[in-house]
């Protein structure tokens, strides 16, 4: 049997930022801790949240529920480039201004250190600034390639 990247568990995450004024955010399934103060998360080359994240040197990343696959659908379906995603949603900010949203488990607050970049994919490591839990007990939104 060929493992998949579909066999690793992954949790859903929403990853957002600003830019002069101008707001972006996008589901993801590949984000990580990697120390107790940073953050790992990897987006597309396509991804206008992305072309975002590296002017403004920040992101959020949101940890959603496991009721929460209509929001994660649409923060990963649709594009910035054509939709406000931020319609009709409740977000608030900590320290860098990125949008971190209300209706969710656990926000971090971060500011981007590092980035390694293979062509394809952009690997962002931020350094956690505000964090905050907003639910006591909560089960994690799971990534399924069949719910998307």
């Amino acid at each position: 049997m060929e493992l998949g990247y579909d066999m690793l568990t992954h949790g859903v995450y929403i990853v957002t930022t600003r830019h002069e004024g101008k707001l972006g955010g996008l589901a993801v399934a590949w984000a990580t801790q990697v120390a107790q103060d940073r953050i790992l998360i990897c987006l597309g080359s396509g991804s206008a949240t992305r072309q975002l994240i590296l002017a403004s040197k920040v992101f959020g990343l949101s940890v959603l529920t496991d009721g929460q696959v209509d929001l994660a659908r649409a923060f990963g379906r649709r594009s910035i480039r054509n939709t406000d995603k931020f319609v009709g949603i409740g977000y608030h900010t900590l320290v860098t201004g990125s949008p971190l949203l209300d209706d969710c488990a656990a926000t971090f607050d971060c500011q981007v250190e590092a980035m390694h970049d293979d062509g394809q994919r952009k690997l962002i490591v931020g350094r956690i600034v505000a964090m905050e839990r907003l639910q006591e007990t909560y089960e994690p939104l799971i990534y399924r390639a069949a719910d998307y």
